[in-house]
């Protein structure tokens, strides 16, 4: 009896969506945490047979294969063991984004948005006992689990787009993802990263367009004038606004670096994180993980073939994305993908906070929602073909 109901038990959490729910509350938990579930569920889903045959059947997987197993012999080549394992990681994330695909439904989508949404409130009062608890260090910078500043600031400005998409689409109760956005924005400003809201800006404006949604379009664009001005007349609310200019002479340091770097070898890279592997073996350039640009990265890590690669593989994908936003008069997954898409390329200008456990998952989990409206597409399909087929057989 224990063990049939042991069994129940488990087939219950190992449910299709209980996984992807799973996922996404493994994002806003320590990153050891997120990097363990990557590990655990990606090779659950490779190793069983009621998923396998669900990860490998989207348009580009071959590309995928190919690319990561390119990375993975450059890296080992190289003796680059961090991009080795990055590799790794990163073939797990596609495979829980693939698999995520394959079931995901609106509703199963929905409620992943609502879980990034929720967790903004205890995350928020986190940031708030910590930068309490740390009041003595004026510089200080709250974090919470998430390894780095600026890695919790992107999450926290995704949470605060998933909020603000699904209060324009009066998908249930409005005044809450409003106070779940308050509590995102409180964590966000207290890690204090300039870009964040820049991705935050981007990402915001771009879905109101796509959405269509003229007059809250112009309130925010009063609000973001309102904000500059009050930045202007009062800089010290702004944090680390009086850095700007030596952090603008960081990035331009590295990338320099960076493009020094690509000059040594420009076809083939050294695999992922090259940028942290050579400055290791330079003390005299800044040391950082990676380039620090969405251009300069790829060509560092991976160089000219592997850059080709991964722009033929996301093109697969996003020509999906952009199929579906036109030819559905209801798109919300794509619409939403569109727009936190734009919100990370912004941000990828200055740096790459994608090439992490936590943001690269919580991102691999966005970009699976693009099934829901696979779906709702094919059924469109087969139900025109399905009447062009009874209008056929009715005139013969």
């Amino acid at each position: 009896m224990i063990d049939i109901n042991l069994s129940r038990t488990l087939k219950t959490v190992l449910d299709a969506p209980n996984l992807i729910y799973l996922a996404f509350i493994s994002v806003f938990l320590p990153y050891y945490v997120t990097a363990a579930v990557i590990v655990v569920t990606g090779l659950y889903l490779l190793i069983s047979r009621n998923t396998r045959g669900l990860i490998f059947v989207h348009r580009g997987r071959g590309l995928f294969l190919v690319f990561t197993l390119y990375t993975a012999v450059v890296a080992l080549v190289f003796q680059n063991y961090i991009g080795l394992a990055c590799s790794v990681g990163f073939f797990l994330i596609i495979v829980i984004s693939y698999y995520a695909r394959s079931i995901m439904t609106e509703e199963i989508f929905e409620k992943g948005l609502d879980i990034c949404c929720f967790a903004a409130i205890p995350l928020g009062l986190a940031a708030a006992v910590e930068k309490i608890i740390n009041l003595a260090d004026e510089g200080y910078r709250c974090k919470l689990w998430f390894f780095n500043e600026n890695y919790f600031c992107a999450i926290m400005a995704a949470v605060i787009i998933a909020c603000a998409f699904k209060a324009t689409s009066h998908r249930g109760g409005v005044l809450i993802y409003y106070i779940c956005a308050v509590f995102a924005g409180v964590a966000m400003y207290l890690g204090e990263s300039l870009f964040a809201f820049v991705e935050l800006f981007v990402g915001i404006f771009v879905l109101l367009i796509l959405k269509r949604k003229h007059t809250l379009l112009a309130v925010f664009l009063m609000l973001v004038v309102f904000c500059i001005l009050a930045i202007y007349f009062v800089p010290e609310i702004m944090p680390r606004l009086a850095e700007s200019n030596v952090t603008s002479d960081r990035r331009v340091r590295i990338w320099n670096t960076a493009m020094q770097f690509i000059g040594e070898n420009p076809f083939f890279g050294r695999g992922f994180l090259s940028y942290f592997q050579l400055a290791g073996m330079n003390p005299k350039v800044y040391q950082t993980t990676h380039a620090h640009n969405f251009a300069l990265e790829p060509l560092i890590s991976f160089g000219i073939v592997g850059t080709l690669l991964l722009i033929i593989f996301m093109w697969t994908y996003y020509e999906k994305v952009t199929e579906c936003k036109e030819l559905l008069r209801s798109n919300p997954a794509t619409t939403f993908i569109l727009t936190i898409s734009a919100a990370i390329i912004a941000h990828a200008t200055t740096d790459m906070t994608m090439l992490w456990i936590q943001t690269g998952l919580l991102y691999g989990l966005f970009l699976g929602g693009v099934g829901a409206d696979e779906k709702t597409l094919n059924r469109r399909i087969q139900a025109c073909l399905a009447k062009d087929e009874t209008k056929n057989s009715q005139e013969e």
